[in-house]
């Protein structure tokens, strides 16, 4: 495999080498193609030479001494290993090929010597090191290139793509290119691509056929004709649009020939199919996952399948049809604006658009909800003011009373709908609609059934599917006391296990697992979060410090300190298992006692702690929700600038931040 010496002379470094070193790597030596996934080097391995990026896009991750994950993508004309090379030292990073890449390898030797040789060729080349590395002392969000393709001809994959153009400029501040793959005559076409390529030396040659939508955002056509050869230009055009703007949309429609189509979706860093709640859909996946991994370098990995629904039970139930099948469903998408339906869709098909854009712009708000009895009725307070100051969140993970909480929300009721359901409880005897005693307490003196119950009636038996945004539930396996994470099958049914309190309520069974209260093994879930690729977190912590409780002059856990009179004080004694001494007090002390130390550990991992908590409240306090509630939103309002933050752009982001620090 040849390059064009011109190519080779045009770079900024290479064009100090001798002629003798540039005719022996034009000849093709070490020039080779490296499909998408392949590991170039390893962080930490011995370095045999430094590589140039002729064509494509790779990704380098490099974990530094503080355990922090520093990725950077680069593009054609970028050199990978020079450091480590002028150095003689391991490579500093691990770097994967992120589309197929054709990479020009240097051997190390032949570096060392040239530069013995050259003085003028090491001063270049530590220029640019210099250069590279204080233009990402900041860090910046990796570029991206997202495929959307549809199953059916009533979605038109590029109203979609239009909508997460304008969502993604404007919430990213940076460039989105939407290109436009079809049959129609355009005057860019994949069949002059490999004419065009080399004489292209690092300039955009596209600059005149894109069109500028409004600022940030632009459009580009791009012809495909039948000729199976015009898959092979596909990466290479990737690479290419994506070394000149941050985001690039590719609306691949179903007129596009298969192996262009394959090679576009495979290709693509996130592709998004999407499909109609309909037997026919699935059959389709089902070849085009198959095409897929048939190929080489095939992979599902970031294949995301999306149901476009106007009926939500019906897309709830071929959801399950799918996960059965195999073909797990990434989310659904309510109201999409089919063929022939009005323009502007609903608002809530726009929020989805917002959230999807979020996901591509890797700037996600996940909510981590604690356990902590009625103290976590302090969430509903939180959930007010983020709804009240349009603090979007995109993922919910809950624990034990948290769980409870976020099952309501992410159902669909708001936080004025929350606080409703919550105080049903707010009379005298309240609490007692909650027991469900059981005789003989043998494994704990209450069912959770009729908490379950009560839930039920707020969300009836919607699965995690059903969900407005997604939740994730925690829960303890008594056998293991691992950490169970549900996030499919029926809500209320999950809520009911992370609830079970051991000692207290009796453990719930769910396929074969015997199940406890999600607190004891994750009080705070701020890693299920991380692990659903949420990258910025607001912790929610209603369980209290050792330093908190050191400075209370009454037990936050149980009755107050002060001794009642008379029969109140007989019944706390001898019946009342939970008064203050008593065997329930004394589980849920020690319950509160392994959390919390959990807890406060789970929250050095979150971007924003709040912690709603005082010194006079019972974990059984659920006649007084508007205790909670009151001071969920105070702890709120006092971080509410830090949670701005958290949605702004980057940039201003950044600003936000380092005023702050």
């Amino acid at each position: 495999m040849k390059i064009n010496p011109r190519f080779l002379r045009s770079h900024r470094f290479l064009s100090l080498l001798p002629s003798s070193t540039l005719r022996r790597l034009a000849g093709g030596d070490g020039l080779r193609e490296y499909p998408k996934g392949t590991v170039v080097f390893s962080q930490g391995d011995p370095c045999t030479g430094m590589y140039l990026i002729v064509s494509g896009r790779c990704e380098s991750r490099h974990l530094d001494p503080g355990g922090h994950v520093i990725t950077a993508i680069h593009g054609p004309g970028e050199t990978l290993g020079d450091r480590e090379v002028m150095h003689h030292e391991p490579y500093l990073a691990t770097v994967t090929v992120v589309t197929r890449s054709q990479l020009l390898s240097i051997p190390a030797q032949e570096m060392h010597a040239v530069m013995e040789n050259e003085p003028k060729a090491a001063g270049r080349l530590s220029q640019s090191i210099v250069r590279r590395i204080m233009e990402r002392r900041e860090p910046a969000p990796g570029k991206r290139v997202v495929a959307l393709h549809s199953l059916a001809s009533r979605i038109h994959e590029h109203v979609l793509g239009r909508r997460l153009a304008d969502a993604l400029g404007e919430l990213t501040r940076r460039t989105v290119l939407r290109v436009h793959f079809s049959r129609e005559p355009a005057a860019v076409s994949l069949a002059n691509w490999a004419a065009i390529q080399p004489t292209l030396n690092g300039a955009f040659h596209y600059s005149r056929q894109v069109r500028e939508i409004h600022p940030r955002c632009f459009e580009l056509d791009v012809q495909v004709g039948a000729n199976p050869a015009e898959a092979g230009y596909v990466a290479p055009l990737i690479s290419h649009l994506g070394s000149h703007f941050d985001y690039v949309l590719i609306d691949a429609g179903g007129e596009v020939p298969q192996p262009a189509l394959i090679e576009c979706l495979v290709q693509a860093d996130l592709t998004y199919i999407l499909m109609r709640p309909e037997t026919a859909g699935l059959y389709k996946l089902k070849l085009l996952m198959g095409g897929l991994g048939m190929r080489p370098g095939g992979t599902y990995k970031h294949i995301s399948p999306v149901i476009c629904a106007d009926n939500f039970e019906q897309a709830s139930r071929f959801s399950r049809e799918c996960g059965q099948a195999g073909c797990v469903i990434h989310s659904i998408l309510h109201s999409f604006p089919f063929a022939g339906a009005p323009p502007g869709g609903s608002a809530a098909f726009n929020a989805q658009v917002r959230r999807m854009a979020r996901e591509i712009g890797r700037c996600r708000v996940g909510l981590a909800l604690s356990s902590g009895g009625a103290r976590g009725l302090a969430h509903i307070g939180v959930i007010q003011v983020l709804e009240e100051y349009g603090i979007e969140i995109d993922a919910v993970a809950g624990a034990s009373m948290g769980a409870y909480v976020g099952a309501v929300w992410t159902y669909g009721h708001d936080g004025a709908a929350c606080e409703k359901i919550a105080r049903d409880l707010e009379r005298r005897w309240g609490l007692f609609y909650l027991m469900d005693p059981v005789f003989p307490p043998r494994q704990g003196f209450f069912r959770t059934r009729r908490v379950g119950n009560r839930l039920r009636r707020a969300i009836g038996r919607a699965t995690f599917l059903d969900l407005v945004r997604p939740l994730r539930v925690v829960a303890t396996d008594l056998d293991t006391l691992g950490c169970m994470v549900f996030s499919d099958g029926e809500v209320a049914e999950a809520v009911e296990a992370s609830i079970a309190i051991p000692g207290v309520c009796t453990p719930v069974t769910r396929d074969g697992h015997v199940l406890i209260d999600g607190g004891i093994a994750n009080p705070l879930p701020v890693d299920v979060l991380s692990d659903m690729g949420v990258e910025r977190i607001i912790a929610v912590n209603t369980l209290p410090t050792p330093a908190h409780l050191g400075i209370c002059l009454d037990d936050p856990f149980g009755e107050p300190a002060k001794p009642h009179p008379g029969l109140r004080a007989w019944f706390n004694r001898h019946l009342n298992y939970f008064a203050r001494g008593n065997v329930g007090d004394i589980l849920m002390r020690a319950n509160f006692g392994g959390q919390m130390r959990v807890a406060e550990q789970a929250g050095h991992a979150a971007d924003i702690v709040l912690r709603p908590w005082v010194c006079d409240s019972r974990w059984h306090d659920f006649t007084n929700p508007g205790k909670y509630i009151a001071l969920g939103r105070q702890v709120a309002m006092e971080q509410l600038a830090a949670m701005k933050t958290l949605t702004q752009p980057y940039e201003k982001q950044t600003a936000a931040l380092a005023l702050a620090g």
